[in-house]
């Protein structure tokens, strides 16, 4: 399975949902996850503008006013998305593949660490909830240094393991390149990684946005080769 994610920083522009139908395909994406999109209405329409193929389904959680917006985009060929959840921050898909079932949850966290206690509190709930999610995975943003030793505690308290970054350290740059920080990530289950043979998360090229593509890299190949390649294209990881 291939995953990636972007922040896009509102993708309504036609450029912008170009660039990132091109991101999608180079990277071969089986399940791509966006946040940020600033869209109060993901219509079918949309979803297909970035990712061009009659099979492609998703599941969206609107903006309010201009901030956020999560949309999850994937291959209705090769899986089954058995049902959608969502709430403020997060997005969520139970998904059933090769006889496996797996959670994956996009997540957007707001700047406030009061909100962000909210969410990780209710992610801890569902992860509780989900009594068949053997097999998870999610995506996060830790939006911060911000009670980074509570997010630490999250990650602990969930079972999440941040599996470590290939190639670039930072997925998020200032305008000036002057400051400069990792809050796109991959949480995932340590029997995921078991079971993929998860090597880590690869950061690409900053692009149509001050956030990078960041896809979750499962090598069974020569792995100097497959980092090669993504360094030229940045976002072109085969993940199987």
């Amino acid at each position: 399975m291939i995953v990636g994610t972007l922040n896009i920083r509102e993708g309504c522009s036609t450029v912008k949902k170009r660039r990132i139908h091109q991101i999608i395909t180079k990277g071969e994406a089986d399940i791509f996850l966006m946040q940020e999109t600033k869209l109060r209405i993901c219509s079918v329409a949309t979803a297909r503008s970035v990712w061009r193929q009659d099979k492609v389904d998703f599941s969206a959680s609107n903006s309010e006013g201009m901030s956020s917006g999560l949309i999850t985009l994937w291959n209705a060929r090769i899986m089954e998305v058995l049902f959608s959840f969502r709430g403020p921050g997060y997005l969520g898909i139970k998904v059933r593949w090769m006889n496996r079932i797996y959670y994956v949850c996009n997540v957007y966290s707001a700047c406030t660490l009061t909100l962000k206690r909210v969410l990780w509190n209710k992610l801890l709930e569902l992860q509780s909830s989900f009594c068949d999610g053997g097999e998870r995975m999610g995506s996060s943003i830790g939006g911060g240094l911000a009670g980074w030793g509570e997010f630490s505690c999250f990650i602990n308290d969930n079972g999440l393991i941040d599996v470590p970054c290939k190639w670039k350290k930072y997925s998020w740059f200032s305008g000036d390149s002057k400051h400069k920080s990792r809050i796109d990530q991959f949480l995932v289950f340590n029997n995921i990684i078991n079971r993929w043979g998860i090597v880590g998360q690869l950061i690409g090229l900053r692009d149509i946005s001050d956030h990078c593509p960041v896809w979750l890299v499962v090598v069974k190949e020569d792995w100097a080769r497959s980092l090669s390649n993504s360094i030229m294209s940045g976002f072109n990881i085969r993940i199987s």
